[in-house]
């Protein structure tokens, strides 16, 4: 089963139902001899169940459940998104009053459905990856997309190869002979590119702090432009840590004043589960007009410097400051 994603598509089912994990209270009956004594003792316990994933999504916005869940009259849900958009409380499968019995067109609050989603738990699915995380079905997506199992994918066609980026690097590299190149953080690194390239994978060597990081340098011809983006390649950017990069590239001097035009972009690293040239509208871009490539060369001199940041975790930071 594939779990819905944050835009908005239905989870596409590929057997009929789908593995859960509920909690379950099981009360015991103990009888003694010449007389009935009777004690309830109450533990929980988990059970694996097998329940229609459909009952585990919004029926109005297709997206797992959410508590608080609502619940009209009739027995149609709500999650606490859509039921928080409506203008009024009533029931929009219902209509106007067209449930049976009076005020079957309202939505109610369900405690009971909301610990119902609680309990229900699907495995991580990078699972087979080594995730042994058994995770809430409607938390599933918001778990998945900071997995440290999480593995990006090899963008050449016909190719189905994925791996964590360093395995992936190796496949790139090995496989495909794309270009390499070792850089450092916080370093001005001058790179020699030209737009038949098209990319350069930058790889920055593990230390104490962090594993081996592998970022793209894809560059794009349109029409009398050249642009060149930097993108991280991970699956997993929620879970940090966060990175900027300045890029900038300069003409030949002009001959009568010497100054050189500059141009240069400085921005927040975006990620990429899949390496390959950023889109105009899906990321920043260094724009470079024909006219600043070195001479009659197509060739591109790039300074580009990517700095690794540390960001305070706000969560734990307003835990530490109300205890």
């Amino acid at each position: 089963m594939e779990n819905a994603d944050s835009r908005g598509k239905k989870a596409r089912v590929e057997s009929p139902v789908a593995s859960v994990r509920v909690k379950q209270e099981a009360a015991e009956e103990t009888h003694g001899g010449g007389g009935a004594v009777t004690s309830t003792a109450t533990a929980a316990r988990e059970v694996a169940v097998k329940i229609d994933a459909a009952v585990l999504h919004c029926p109005l916005c297709l997206l797992p459940l959410k508590p608080p869940i609502f619940q009209c009259g009739a027995g149609h849900l709500a999650c606490a998104g859509c039921h928080g958009k409506l203008t009024d409380i009533q029931c929009q499968a219902c209509g106007d009053g067209a449930g049976d019995g009076a005020g079957a067109g309202v939505y109610i609050h369900n405690p009971a459905l909301d610990a119902f989603a609680r309990s229900a738990k699907i495995r991580c699915a990078y699972h087979k990856y080594g995730c042994k995380s058994y995770v809430t079905y409607c938390e599933a997506a918001d778990h998945e997309r900071a997995c440290p199992h999480a593995r990006c994918s090899c963008p050449e066609p016909g190719c189905d190869f994925a791996g964590l980026p360093p395995v992936l690097l190796g496949h790139l590299t090995g496989e495909h002979s794309w270009p390499t190149q070792e850089i450092s953080y916080h370093t001005v690194h001058v790179l020699r590119v030209s737009p038949l390239e098209r990319r350069r994978l930058l790889v920055v060597q593990g230390d104490d702090d962090d594993e081996c990081r592998v970022f793209l340098l894809a560059v794009g011809a349109h029409g009398a432009t050249t642009t060149a983006s930097v993108s991280c390649v991970r699956a997993n950017a929620t879970a940090g840590p966060h990175y900027t990069c300045k890029m900038w590239t300069q003409g030949p001097p002009d001959p009568d004043t010497g100054f050189k035009d500059t141009v240069m972009m400085e921005t927040n690293v975006r990620s990429c589960s899949v390496p390959r040239e950023v889109a105009m509208e899906e990321g920043t871009l260094l724009s470079v007009p024909r006219w600043l490539h070195r001479g009659a060369s197509v060739e591109i001199l790039l300074r580009v410097r990517i700095d690794k940041l540390v960001v305070a975790n706000r969560s734990a930071n307003a835990s530490h400051s109300k205890n």
